[in-house]
């Protein structure tokens, strides 16, 4: 019966330091906490750290505090700041929605494009492997033409012609994908700096990139963001990836000047595939 007592107090006194903690941890009291210590700094300080007796180090905190600023003014200010949380918090969600939605929606358009730009890509490959697929039945079929002339010698002359030109073909069509896969190799290649150019100057509509040496401070401009204006080394740089865009035929120099360049039809290209 006694540990059944002993049990009962001990759970009704875990109750009370439950109820007290959790009491305390309430925001108003949080916010009259800080503020009874932001209020009273000097008098803490000064019974924390004085070396003096028990009687001294309280008067030097009771000279640095009042009841004003040790009870009602912490309450007060308490009250106030939990009173306005919510509306800060609210003011402040509101503020930067704004912005927060501008910035979703730039991902969204991006994502938007990105999608956009691979259902193209899978129309024109299925496109392709339907002009295929035709080509192989017309061959069939053609084939079987030939199959049914009966003049030997024409039948000859017309098969040689028809392999001739199918041999033509898949050449044209071996040098095509051949070059398609040096394009790939190429841009890949490319230093980081010169598919930052790229990718940049294609953000603009007429693909326009400005080397600019005005004031002494180097820099180049595409796509409205500025290449090399950290430093001389770091304009060299980026001026050197222009002159590899130049090299590779992804830009070409408007005027005579070295001064403005343009994307050409091959750096749209390449620009669409980084």
């Amino acid at each position: 019966a006694k540990n059944g007592v002993i049990t009962e107090a001990t759970k009704k006194m875990r109750e009370l330091i439950d109820a007290v903690d959790s009491r305390i941890k309430a925001p108003y009291f949080g916010y009259a906490a800080l503020a009874f210590v932001a209020l009273n700094w000097r008098g803490i300080f000064l019974l924390s750290t004085t070396e003096a007796s028990p009687l001294e180090r309280l008067s030097a905190f009771d000279s640095q505090t009042n009841s004003f600023t040790l009870v009602i003014l912490p309450l007060l200010v308490g009250a106030a700041v939990a009173a306005t949380s919510h509306w800060v918090h609210f003011i402040f969600g509101f503020i930067s929605s704004k912005p927060s939605a501008l910035i979703d929606n730039l991902y969204l358009e991006a994502e938007h494009k990105r999608t956009i730009r691979q259902t193209e890509l899978e129309q024109s490959r299925s496109e392709l492997f339907a002009v295929k697929e035709k080509e192989l039945i017309e061959r069939a079929q053609r084939d079987e033409k030939v199959a049914g002339i009966e003049d030997k010698i024409a039948k000859e002359n017309l098969i040689a012609q028809l392999g001739a030109l199918r041999n033509e073909r898949d050449q044209l069509s071996a040098q095509i994908d051949t070059q398609k896969r040096d394009e790939k190799s190429i841009i890949k290649g490319l230093s980081s700096e010169a598919s930052s150019i790229l990718k940049a100057a294609s953000k603009s509509k007429d693909g326009t990139i400005i080397k600019s040496e005005s004031l002494g401070l180097p820099s180049i401009e595409a796509g409205g963001l500025t290449f090399g204006a950290k430093s001389h080394r770091d304009f060299a740089k980026n001026e050197a990836a222009l002159e590899e865009l130049v090299s590779e035929d992804f830009v070409k120099a408007s005027g005579n000047q070295g001064v403005m360049f343009i994307l050409t039809h091959r750096g749209w290209q390449a620009a669409d595939k980084l």
